[in-house]
């Protein structure tokens, strides 16, 4: 039997440094809700890029309406900082961005996946039935400043139920105190080669072979953060066949298999998942290494030897 081989997969890992945080607390009242979204507490770099969204939570419409679907009716953009000179705070904007209290931030509502602009109730109303996502956005302000907003309300956000005509008056406040770090986490690219395989190793559909064990470097976090994150993202076409597995590079060869990305304990990593690093201390700062596994995994029932190459980039997340 003639025996077939398998190329040389590499894996780039790529450090980039892109910043998030998560974040859901509410205080309800009688006529909907009080959202501040963001936490207490916020540190981040001070070289955040432009149109970087640093912070972002979601609301379902369970919390805004009571039920899995909702009409927003009315919505209503707020800035609470004077851009003019003379002008007074709390004035109706167009959006979808509001500016915030601190110098560098802006405050966006998406709704299906789209930022919201403002809505009257003169106009149809807006059905949805996912979550709604609100983000923090880095501006083009030539500093991010250190300061604190003063609980302002930020958007209204008036929904109906589906078969309701009440309206249920939520508000979305802005609540937080920024501290600007003088730096930000390193993780150094690399490339994880594994050996050949024969391709009669992959006996069926999600077999693997290959396995070998890698380390994802996070360098040289300063102090000063009160929690960081990492989050692995595919590089290319982000279709799956099953968890951790990462789309074929344009350069390889093969077919029918793939890349599997697992955890040291062998489970299929979660990709755009936040996971936070334990071990930092916000006190003394650190390096990190996050210990995970690689692997060639049959995606079809027949498999085509040749080169296997796949790539993923590590997204560190400061809070």
């Amino acid at each position: 039997m003639k025996m077939h081989r398998l190329g040389l997969k590499a894996m780039r890992v790529i450090g980039r440094a892109v910043v998030a945080a998560l974040s859901l607390p509410a205080a309800t009242s009688a006529f909907g809700a009080h959202f501040r979204p963001f936490p207490a507490a916020l540190s981040l770099p001070r070289d955040v890029a432009a149109d970087t969204v640093v912070a972002r939570a979601h609301l379902t419409p369970q919390k805004l309406c009571g039920e899995g679907t909702c009409r927003l009716v009315n919505f209503l953009p707020i800035s609470m900082v004077n851009l003019i000179p003379g002008d007074s705070a709390g004035v109706e904007v167009k959006g979808p961005t509001v500016v915030t209290e601190i110098k560098g931030l802006r405050m966006q509502v998406l709704v299906n996946g789209t930022p919201q602009t403002m809505l009257y109730e003169d106009r149809p109303p807006i059905v949805f039935s996912s979550p709604i996502e609100i983000q923090l956005l880095r501006d083009s302000s030539p500093e991010l400043v250190s300061g604190a907003s003063t609980d302002a309300i930020q958007f209204w956000f008036f929904t109906k139920t589906t078969s309701g005509s009440d309206r249920i008056d939520n508000y979305i406040r802005f609540n937080t105190r920024l501290t600007r770090i003088e730096g930000s986490c390193s993780v150094p690219s690399q490339t994880v080669e594994l050996q050949p395989a024969l391709a009669r190793s992959l006996t069926g559909i999600g077999a693997t072979a290959g396995e070998r064990s890698f380390q994802i470097n996070i360098n040289g976090c300063p102090k000063g953060y009160n929690k960081i994150f990492y989050r692995l993202k595919p590089v290319g076409d982000t279709i799956e066949t099953s968890a951790g597995v990462l789309p074929l590079s344009p350069e390889s060869t093969a077919k029918g298999v793939r890349i599997r990305v697992t955890d040291s304990a062998g489970a299929a990593v979660a990709f755009d998942t936040s996971t936070r690093i334990d071990d930092y201390n916000k006190d003394t700062g650190g390096s990190f290494s996050i210990p995970m596994r690689v692997s060639y995994v049959q995606t079809e029932a027949n498999v085509t030897p040749g080169t296997v190459n796949a790539a993923m980039s590590v997204l560190m997340e400061y809070q």
